[in-house]
Formats: structure tokens, sequence, C-alpha cells
């Protein structure tokens, strides 16, 4: 199928010359501003031809009676549209927007405008010849195309249709179908001659809803539009889902004559709904059946399950399971360790509060000696004594053992339970009963993930640490001897970064140093009081990785002395972070997770609002708002000019005032919630 965007323009719309004379001219351009003429003689010319386009600089300059075929005129020139359309009845008006508001489009249609075309830098904009073209033919050829569109043409498209259409006369006993289109045919089984001359009600069966049916015959019997949701059957007797609109046809006394119907099979909808609601009735049996079980657990087992029964979250279960095993005579100190993001090693997530510190604690996974490494790879629960087998336990954790029990429901690890214990040895007993503890921590994870992945969102924040000499932003850190952190980032189009970081020392010369994998540094401003420069980073860096994978990044630092990156990023789930994870180890020697945290039902509120501002801005708008941002353009006196700024994005000063104050009215178009 043809894209109707690359669609050569017909020769019998390409315009003739006419001359110089405004008089003659085919198309009249109307329009004070430079940069406007430019961009949009370049379409024209190449639908018009160079002599088939005036340019004017004002309305005044146009002859009363022009035989132009159109004006095409910037709404910045003329103040009253509809008093331009009145004035030149026979020639068309395509109107230029500077604003795109769905209002101000709105106004210049009502007052007559043949088209409206916003002046951007989208595909609409590029084929404004075409859009002027279209609107000449129109009008001349309008008559012609009309009377194209016969009643063989309209029953045609009917049957083509890809929803089915029915009829109904209302002046034949029982009211039965007249017509019925392809599309009904192959959804029911029935052929037409099948179909026709009967009431519909045919399509129902033993389970069609009556309420359903009720209102459709409520809506008959009052002449009105009505739309339900029936379970109709096919000509072999199978089940289908059928959304059915139907609305009334009158004739000139006001009279229902016919009554058309739409038919939209809706079956894979409503199977996956169904779905949904037997698999969430199975999580909440699933966590009842846990809850029963857990009510006979004596001592810790007591503690733990008014945990998993106020818990509201998965954050808060585990937290809360810490503090209860932490608190049992036998133990002193709980974490529960996350094996998913990070294959080879486990990394607290969750720990008891305290005076001890486990956030250094890396287990490694292929260390079968350490207890934790036995129970991920045996779930099984583990135990030794710290004075034995230290591994990836800190020396100075006053312990003397440790119990580790992996978080099971069925085949699924939801991670790992580290008790620290004061006794250096541990009965069998005690591994059984927390096996269970474990056992039941999991089925109940196992619940929240299958609840929140139906009715919540979540994103996974994760803080990952690239220990690399070679990464190019460490090795740009290290060559200039300061600290990095961000300041912001855009993704450009080709996949590039665009990342502005303030430097430590703010005198630093961090543009004068010149690192393999960094495109271009350039320091935002003449003075070095702020420190700030933009960095361009090819596709396939870090930060491009994190883009590719529909991450945020929200945090980003550099330091020379430990020669390492460290990123904090959102995900949208723990797939995705891993999935960004395998990307950074393709391009970077050394890297490991920091931290991992998980939030259901995120601030939605600053989510949807970033995300709906990126969405419609351009990357030249974005990146002339960042520009603006890290320089101190909005701060009074301004940190950096106008000037400066367009000289930065290689740009005219006009230009980039123009892409800030698009970015600046869409930006708080968003903050109050305009839709426009």
């Amino acid at each position: 199928m043809t894209d109707a965007t690359d669609v050569e323009t017909p020769d019998a719309v390409r315009l003739g010359d006419a001359g110089d004379d405004v008089s003659s001219a085919t198309v009249v351009l109307v329009t004070s501003d430079e940069e406007t003429r430019s961009r949009a003689m370049t379409p024209l010319s190449e639908v018009f031809g160079t002599d088939g386009v005036t340019s004017l600089d004002d309305l005044d300059a146009l002859s009363p009676t022009p035989a132009a075929r159109c004006l095409v005129v910037a709404d910045n020139v003329v103040d009253d549209i509809a008093a331009l359309v009145a004035d030149y009845p026979e020639t068309a008006i395509v109107v230029l927007s500077t604003d795109l508001a769905v209002e101000h489009v709105a106004t210049a249609l009502d007052a007559g405008a043949a088209d409206v075309v916003p002046v951007d830098d989208s595909n609409r904009f590029a084929r404004l010849g075409e859009r002027v073209a279209a609107v000449v033919a129109w009008s001349e050829l309008r008559p012609e195309a009309t009377a194209r569109i016969t009643e063989e043409l309209k029953e045609q498209a009917m049957d083509e249709a890809p929803v089915g259409i029915t009829i109904a006369d209302f002046s034949l006993p029982d009211r039965p179908l007249v017509y019925v289109n392809r599309a009904f045919c192959r959804t029911t089984g029935y052929t037409s001659s099948e179909a026709l001359g009967r009431n519909c009600r045919y399509l129902q069966g033993p389970d069609t809803d009556p309420e359903s049916v009720a209102e459709l015959r409520r809506a008959v019997d009052a002449g009105e539009p009505t739309s339900v949701e029936l379970l109709n059957y096919r000509r072999d007797g199978s089940e289908f889902w059928n959304r059915v609109d139907i609305a009334p046809i009158k004739n000139g006394d006001g009279e229902v004559t016919h009554y058309v119907g739409f038919q939209t099979d809706i079956t894979a909808r409503v199977r996956a709904e169904e779905a949904a609601e037997r698999y969430a009735a199975a999580a909440n049996r699933e966590r009842e059946r846990l809850q029963g079980l857990l009510e006979h657990i004596e001592g810790l087992l007591e503690e733990v399950t008014g945990v998993l029964v106020r818990a509201k979250s998965r954050a808060e279960l585990e937290r809360g399971v810490c503090e209860r095993v932490a608190d049992a005579p036998s133990y002193a100190y709980a974490w529960v360790g996350d094996c998913d993001l990070a294959p080879d090693t486990v990394v607290p997530k969750v720990w008891t509060d305290g005076e001890v510190s486990v956030e250094d604690v890396v287990i490694d996974r292929d260390d079968a000696a350490d207890p934790v490494a036995r129970a991920v790879s045996t779930r099984q629960p583990q135990s030794a004594a710290l004075a034995d087998e230290r591994g990836g336990h800190p020396a100075d954790l006053p312990f003397e053992g440790v119990v580790a029990v992996p978080l099971l429901h069925r085949e699924t690890l939801y991670g790992v339970l580290v008790v620290y214990t004061h006794s250096a040895s541990v009965e069998e007993h005690e591994l059984v009963v927390l096996g269970t503890v474990g056992r039941a921590v999991g089925a109940a994870i196992d619940a929240f993930e299958s609840r929140r992945t139906l009715l919540t969102e979540s994103v996974v924040e994760l803080q990952v640490v690239v220990d690399d000499p070679a990464a190019p932003l460490v090795a740009l850190a290290v060559e200039a001897e300061c600290s990095l952190a961000s300041e912001g980032v855009v993704v450009r189009d080709d996949g590039t970064i665009l990342l502005f970081v303030s430097v430590t020392p703010p005198e630093t010369a961090l543009d004068t140093v010149s690192i393999p994998g960094i495109e271009e540094v350039r320091r935002i401003g003449d003075t070095t009081e702020t420190g700030v420069f933009e960095v361009v980073l090819p596709a396939r860096s870090n930060l491009s990785l994190v883009a590719e994978t529909g991450g945020r990044l929200t945090d980003l630092t550099v330091d020379p002395q430990d020669r390492s990156l460290t990123l904090t990023v959102t995900v949208a789930d723990r797939s995705t972070g891993r999935a960004l994870l395998d990307g950074l180890k393709s391009v970077s020697a050394s890297v490991r997770v920091g931290r991992i945290r998980e939030r259901d039902t995120p601030p939605a509120t600053r989510r949807g609002f970033v995300a709906d501002v990126e969405e419609v801005l351009t990357e030249k708008q974005r990146t002339a708002l960042q520009l603006a941002h890290v320089g101190g353009f909005f701060e009074w006196p301004h940190g950096i000019s106008g000037d400066e700024l367009a000289d930065a994005m290689g740009v005219s000063r006009s230009t980039f005032h123009q892409h800030l104050r698009a970015a600046e009215k869409k930006l708080v178009s968003r903050f109050h919630q305009d839709d426009s």
C-alpha cells in the first residue's frame, strides 16, 4: 500500500507558470517574515514553478482583483481572515499558522480559510505545495468529484467496510434486514441471501443477555440510537461477542423508515478481560490460602503472618519480615537480597534499621562456600558460622552466624532472606521454620506481583556503577582532573545524546580535552562561574542505551578518584532493567548494581507530565529549553545571552527564540493541562 504522503501530484494539478505580475500569478505568498518566506517558497515552487509563485510583504500590495488561484497568507500579517475571504471570494485562502493551538486553527477555518498549515518542522509544512495544489484543484473540480460519488460507489464502500453494516426496513413486518455487507457475512458465517429478509435477532442464543436485548428494543421503540455488547452466535453455533451500534434513519416527515446497524467483533477483548478477572481471582484465592496456612504457625511465624496480612506492597512486606525476624530472640539482623537484576551477585535490597550497615555487602553467586550463594542455587535454607566463612559479608559485622532462606513460590525465586544470628550454629528445626517463612513470603510476593501486574503501575530504580577507566565520561573526568554531575540530558532523533554536566572545580577547561567516544564538548556561556558544559555522545553509548530501553536517567556522577561512572535510572520493570544491564555490559568492562528500589503506583503526575511534554517537544525545542535552563538564561540578570545560546545550537538568534518560545508554550500548556 502506498503512503499517502509520498503520492506524486498528478499532472492535472501541476499549475502552469504565470509570470511575475501579481495580476497574473498562480499563487501569491504574503508574509513579512523572511525565514517563513524562504521556507515556504521551496515547497510551493516545487509544485507551481518559480514563475508561478509571487511573494509579497504586505496585503496592501495585493491587486484588488488578482488572478491568483490561491493566496497563502501568514497569520501575523492578517487581522481579519473573514474579511480577506470576503474581499477575494473567487480565490482560495490558505493560512500559514504560527500558533498551533486547536482553537486558533478552528477560528481560521470558521472564518472561511480553505486550509491551515502550521509553520513547524513537520511533514505537514514540507508538503505545503501539495496542500495548496489540492486546495486549488478542489475549488475547481469539486462539482465533478462530487458527481462521481454515486449510489453504486456508496454501496461499494459499505460492502468493503471492515465492520459489519446492516440496514433494517421498518416499513415491513418484523423489521427485516434488507442490506448486509461482506464483513457482516464474514463475522456471522451467514451468506447475504440467508441473512436478508430476517430480523437480526436470529443471531441471539441461550446465553445472550436479555437486559442488553431489552436495551436495543427500548431504543428502537423510542427511535433513538444506542450501543450494546451482546453474546451472539454464528451460523456454525460458535459464540462471539458483538458490539452493536444502531441509529435510526428518518424521512422528511421525521418518521423512522430504517435502522442502520454496525457490528464489531470484540471477542478477543472480552476474552482477555475475562482471563484477567480469572487470574486476579486466582491470585486472591492464593493469598487467602496463604493466610489460612500462616495462622497455624507459632512464634516467629505468627509475627510474619501479621506482616503478610497487613502489608500493602511488596516493599512493605519485605521490610516488615526483616524487622520481625530481627526482633526474634535467636536472631540479630536481617536483609532481603535481590538475585534477579544482578545475575552474578546477590546484593541487599531491604534491610533492618540500626547502626549496622549492609549496603556494601556483595555476595558472589559462584561462591559455593557462602550460604547465601548455596541457598540461591539449591533453593533450600543454608547456614554457616561467620568465623568460618565470611565471603562477601564485611568483617566488621558483629554477628556469629548467618542463615540464608530462599523466597520461593512454586518454581519462582523472588529473592533470599539473609538472617544474622548471635550463635555460630543454627538448629535444624530453625531451618525448617525459616524455610516455611521463605515459602510463605514467596507466595505473598507472588500475589503482590500478580495484582500489581493487573492493577497498578510500577517502576524500578537502579543505581548502576560502571568501573571502567576507558569509559568516555570517566576518561574525560580523569584527563580534565574534575568530577562531573548531570544537569540534564536530551536524546536526539538520530540516537546521539546531548548531556549537560557541571564540573568541579567550575573553572576546569573541559572543552580543551579530546577523548575517543565523545564527539564534542562545549562550554555553555563565556564565563567560568557556572562550569556547565554540553557533551555530545554518539549512539550506542551508555546513555543512549538507557534511552533505547525506555529508561529515564535521574542522576549521573563521575568520580575521577574512583575512576567510575554512577548512573541512577528508572525503568518500567525488572525485565527492562535486565536488558539495560546486559546492554551496558556489552560496551563497558565492569558494570555492577549499587542499589535497587521498587515503587508501586509511582508519582504518576510527574511521570505523566514529563512524558507528555517530551512527546510534543521536537528535538530542537528540547535542546533550546535545556540550553536556556542550564546556561542561566531564565535568571536575572541572564547568565547567558540569546546570541550565545543560538550560537551553541548553530542557528540564528530568531530561530533559537522561535524554538524556545514554542517549547515554553508547550511546557506551560501541559502544566495547565491544556489539551490543545
